[in-house]
């Protein structure tokens, strides 16, 4: 099956997570794309497969047929809640001219708005029309993973064990739940669920959720004077002392405090505070101030103030960095199919960043795509495709490090 036609067939299949959801996976709908992706793999010669119907994560090995250290490669099944991600009409536009392009009567996508459209130029581009996201992230993914399994089912390449997994509920935070290790047994992997293709990211946040419940006291407003306390006028206060450290104003390495959540009266107030940081120290001193302005005005306001702080994820630089040649492949691999090899820092989490404080180092490597969680998302066939060589090189790299020969499918 070629590029295109495997990319189209996904992202026609509806898979949009929900964070207000109480079941894993949070939609039935991922269930379609991972039965989907389950009959592929054994069409396409990987017999080694096994679909959690409970939690909707596909497992499949490829066996090896040379000594090699085992690798493995993690796409998502779910699309971002943050677009519309049903009823999705692909439009492909052939040898790309570096103009704006029309998706609809009311939306274009134009290049003075995203100036990356112009590195495209003489490419396929793949759009959506414009009412719906694409899907790319995770589809080409998902796609680049399946054509370098089709590729080794095809040749007689020699391989390792190659492990993959197509999990539910990235997008919103749940992807790494109920993944099970048992099914993928090697210490090494790479998430492929990055933007464009070459780039390679081993840091990323190390991020925390700080939860605040404000309990007031409510009265009549004309015979308030002592007795009135207002959650809404003390939320208010907390987030004035809170610095203007925030995603609109930072870029980079810098951290950022975010108020995800707001919602209260008189009586009662919560508020909901994303804190994040690449510096482990940096980041315990943001908890920290966060922890000190609640204690502060607690004593004020006689401790009606209630703190929580969840860790959520940390940088995976902290488990790479003592073990870089998986980073130093991927580069290599990179380079061999003549693309420059990028590397970035992921100013958010990835699965890879959970797996690899569970024993599973595992850097980002890019799709492709670009404009992501947004209707203006698009993707040029031609990175999917060095993408898919990208993994293949990866896949041969590994396989170079013992060479004794063993028969296929093991």
């Amino acid at each position: 099956m070629n590029t295109l036609e495997r990319f189209l067939n996904y992202v026609k299949i509806s898979t949009t997570s929900n964070s207000n959801s109480q079941t894993a996976p949070s939609t039935s709908c991922q269930k379609v794309l991972a039965k989907y992706l389950v009959n592929e793999l054994k069409s396409i010669g990987v017999n080694d497969v096994f679909y959690d119907n409970e939690h909707c994560y596909v497992y499949a090995l490829l066996k090896a047929n040379v000594e090699a250290m085992p690798i493995g490669f993690i796409s998502h099944l779910d699309t971002s809640p943050d677009a519309l991600g049903e009823n999705i009409k692909p439009i492909i536009t052939n040898n790309y001219d570096g103009k704006d392009i029309k998706l609809n009567n009311d939306i274009t996508l134009q290049t003075k708005v995203y100036p990356d459209l112009k590195n495209h130029i003489g490419k396929t581009l793949i759009t959506s029309d414009g009412t719906t996201l694409l899907g790319a992230d995770d589809k080409a993914g998902i796609t680049e993973i399946m054509n370098m399994l089709e590729y080794f089912c095809q040749t007689n390449e020699n391989h390792g064990d190659i492990y993959v997994c197509f999990s539910p509920d990235e997008e919103i935070g749940n992807s790494v739940k109920y993944f099970d290790l048992s099914k993928f047994n090697t210490s090494y992997a790479y998430t492929v669920d990055g933007s464009f293709v070459g780039e390679i990211s081993y840091e990323n946040f190390n991020a925390a959720t700080a939860e605040i419940i404000i309990d007031g006291v409510s009265s009549h407003c004309g015979y308030a004077k002592g007795i009135m306390v207002n959650s809404l006028d003390l939320a208010h206060e907390i987030h004035s002392c809170i610095p203007n450290e925030t995603p609109s104003n930072t870029e980079g390495y810098e951290g950022f405090y975010h108020l995800e959540n707001q919602n209260g009266t008189v009586t009662k107030t919560t508020m909901s505070y994303l804190i994040r940081d690449f510096d482990k120290d940096n980041f315990e001193k943001r908890k920290n101030m966060i922890q000190e302005i609640v204690d502060r005005l607690n004593q004020k306001y006689n401790n009606c103030i209630h703190l929580k702080i969840t860790d959520s994820y940390y940088n995976m630089k902290e488990k790479i960095k003592n073990d870089m040649h998986i980073v130093e492949i991927a580069k290599n691999s990179t380079k061999n199919v003549n693309v420059e090899p990028v590397i970035t820092i992921a100013r958010g989490g990835t699965d890879g960043a959970e797996l690899s404080y569970k024993g599973i180092l595992c850097p980002n490597l890019g799709t492709g795509g670009h404009n992501f969680h947004s209707i203006y998302e698009y993707i040029a066939l031609e990175d999917m495709e060095k993408a898919s060589e990208i993994l293949i090189e990866i896949v041969k790299s590994y396989a170079k490090e013992k060479g004794k020969i063993k028969s296929k499918n093991k």
